[in-house]
């Protein structure tokens, strides 16, 4: 079919419909359209009909075909001229026309999971994506406590504790009951031979004879867990033969991140890939999401520390962007629900640059390592907010070391560098 054949298909088919939905209208004008001619009908009392009412009725089906004819030349015509309408129109603008239609929903990125008939359990996964026994044994231990954080945010209020951390901060009572959960872990487990947790910045031997180094955040999120939002625990494991300091975000044997909100989800590491498991009845675990790929473009944005768009012209840049083009903001407060929903849709980015009146806040060993494994084992791309190198090539120098951070599709990582910190992308 040639070009021309082919531009003209739009119009053809408009025709072709037009036709078919003027059949019903055009018929009072032709009643006898594309049927033998008309009997002539019996009169009153059953005579039979005049000659001039025979005449008449023997003309009607000329006169339908003529205005017949005459309709399905104009909507040719029509036809035609809204094909070419419709070519000469912009992409952009019917794109822009498509989004004006659905509203907001067509920018809430609803889930597309499908149900299964089965669902595969913790161990049954394990035996296949994670062949480590010990390993094994550390995410069993770690599934456990996470199953116990669940059940006491289900029963505690939120109020202030008595103490504080370390850094002065307010605790709350399910900061310090979910924290007590992860060291009951630790120095109670064959498996670990040191830890450490955000809310004490110190590394604690407990088992000479353990294999692993764990570092935790208990629950990320306390400025909204009074809401009654999603909130998390992250964790980092490492080996012994590298510790935490001195070793950076690559080194972790795997990484875990627990998302407490109507269900109690965990992402974790494997063998190969990043699996979601989600905790069922009877504190069972299944794997709802398996090799988890998160897409190297997205349409989400979470943006953190935007105080600092106020020195920053290139973070403010990039928000307008965002802005511009029609990015949805998903953003919470909580660094666990904001990157956790890069798993779930699948895309995202999360972003977090620092100045010098908004210094950086997440701590790289109990946040930004964990979740930089994670993201990047998924496809993903992280920026350590400063270099643009990957945040998982960082040293650890100290336990409590800060570190600014972009996290999440790799284009828009890209972006971050290229309009935040004016690096361009290897």
């Amino acid at each position: 079919m040639g070009l021309g054949s082919r531009s003209a298909a739009p119009g053809l088919t408009l025709l072709l419909a037009g036709c078919a939905a003027l059949a019903g209208p055009l018929s009072f004008l032709a009643p006898g359209l594309g049927r033998q001619p008309a009997r002539l009908r019996a009169g009153s009392g059953g005579a039979p009909a005049s000659a001039a009412q025979g005449a008449v009725q023997a003309e009607r089906p000329g006169a339908g075909c003529l205005a017949a004819g005459a309709g399905v030349l104009c909507l040719a015509a029509v036809g035609l001229a809204a094909a070419r309408r419709s070519a000469a129109r912009p992409a952009a603008v019917r794109r822009a026309e498509a989004d004006d239609a659905y509203g907001a929903s067509h920018t809430s990125f609803y889930t597309d999971a499908v149900a299964k008939d089965k669902y595969d359990s913790i161990e049954e996964v394990m035996e296949k994506s994670l062949k480590d026994p010990k390993l094994q044994g550390m995410v069993k231990e770690l599934l456990a406590a996470c199953v116990k954080i669940t059940e006491a945010l289900r029963v505690n209020l939120v109020t202030v504790n008595d103490s504080s951390n370390t850094f002065g901060d307010t605790q709350l009572t399910v900061d310090v009951i979910a924290d007590d959960l992860l060291w009951d872990l630790a120095k109670s487990s064959q498996l670990v031979c040191e830890a450490s947790s955000e809310e004490e910045p110190e590394i604690v031997k407990t088992n000479p004879d353990g294999q692993y180094v764990l570092c935790w955040d208990p629950l990320d999120g306390s400025s909204i867990v009074d809401n009654n939002w999603a909130v998390g625990t992250i964790v980092g494991v490492w080996d012994k033969s590298t510790g935490l300091l001195g070793a950076t975000g690559r080194d972790q044997v795997m990484s875990l991140v627990a998302l407490y909100g109507p269900r109690t989800t965990v992402f974790m590491t494997m063998d190969d890939g990043v699996y979601e498991f989600t905790l069922g009845p009877g504190n069972q675990w299944i794997c709802s999401r398996e090799k988890i790929e998160i897409k190297k473009d997205c349409k989400i944005f979470a943006p953190a520390n935007m105080r600092a768009a106020q020195e920053v012209d290139g973070y403010a840049k990039l928000i307008d962007h965002y802005m511009t083009n029609r990015y949805t903001l998903r953003y919470s407060g909580g660094l666990v629900p904001d990157v956790c929903q890069q798993f779930t849709k699948t895309q995202g980015v999360f972003t977090n640059p620092t100045s010098k009146a908004s210094p950086a806040k997440l701590r790289l060993a109990f946040e930004a390592a964990p979740f930089g494994r994670l993201v990047e084992m998924a496809g993903g791309k992280t920026s350590d907010g400063v270099s643009g190198q990957s945040v998982l090539d960082v040293k650890i120098e100290a336990v409590d070391q800060r570190t600014a951070l972009a996290i999440g599709s790799a284009n828009e990582v890209d972006r971050f560098n290229e309009t935040v910190l004016q690096k361009t992308p290897a």
